[in-house]
């Protein structure tokens, strides 16, 4: 009877060391303290140090015999931890997206922002917004890497939790009637909408501290780029 509590324990420490291990190393769910490494490096020898004197030592097992339990241990620990880890791991897809590429002068641009769970299980966010969804348009100048924002969504910075079913969507709808709404120094040179490429941006940004909540860090983020001409 204690030979075999003492089997089941050497396997039931095989199997926490090795879920743990993919956990805190490979997988990344757990956050890592400063002292884990070295502790989790010392278990190991302690974990096999109490298979020769309980396990081996009254000869009821050969040392392979501890190498074929604690391998089978571990594939089956490897299998079970992924297995929970496809699960329980969220998996989302984001995207923005517009009715036309091309547009006229004036024409209302219509705006789909989607995120959808592809996990297997219902999955939950916070987003510092209670939309939770923010669009910023931004004209593209002839140097790519600089744009100029024309409007954005209107926002409420309040922090919001949201849950999607698996396989299902949370949809927002936009419409941007090419007004200016923000740097109207370019606005007043034109007096008119103007024509080129402008970048819809769309994220839920993270909830954090200090101000203004919508240029925080995001959980997601999307572009599209869509073109306006003059005619």
């Amino acid at each position: 009877m204690k030979f075999r509590f003492y089997t089941l324990l050497f396997s039931v420490a095989i199997f926490i060391l090795t879920t743990v291990g993919l956990a805190f190393l490979y997988y990344k769910t757990l956050v890592t303290p400063f002292w884990f490494t070295f502790a989790y490096i010392v278990a190991w020898p302690l974990v096999f140090a109490f298979a020769i004197d309980f396990l081996i030592s009254d000869r009821k097992w050969s040392r392979k015999k501890v190498l074929f339990v604690t391998l089978s241990v571990m594939i089956i620990a490897i299998i079970a931890s992924h297995s929970v880890w496809t699960v329980v791991t969220p998996r989302w897809s984001f995207s923005v997206t517009t009715d036309k590429s091309t547009y006229k002068l004036g024409e209302n641009v219509q705006i789909t922002v989607t995120l959808k769970n592809l996990g297997l299980i219902e999955h939950s966010f916070t987003s510092s917004l209670s939309d939770p969804v923010a669009v910023s348009v931004e004209m593209v100048h002839d140097n790519p890497t600089l744009t100029t924002q024309a409007w954005y969504s209107p926002y409420h910075p309040d922090a919001t939790e949201f849950t999607v079913a698996s396989h299902q969507s949370l949809e927002r709808t936009f419409t941007w009637n090419q007004t200016w709404t923000t740097n109207l120094w370019l606005w007043n040179q034109t007096q008119t909408r103007v024509p080129g490429e402008y970048i819809i941006r769309a994220f839920i940004p993270k909830v954090q501290k200090g101000w203004p909540a919508i240029l925080s860090d995001h959980l997601f983020a999307a572009y599209k780029t869509i073109t306006i001409t003059g005619s």
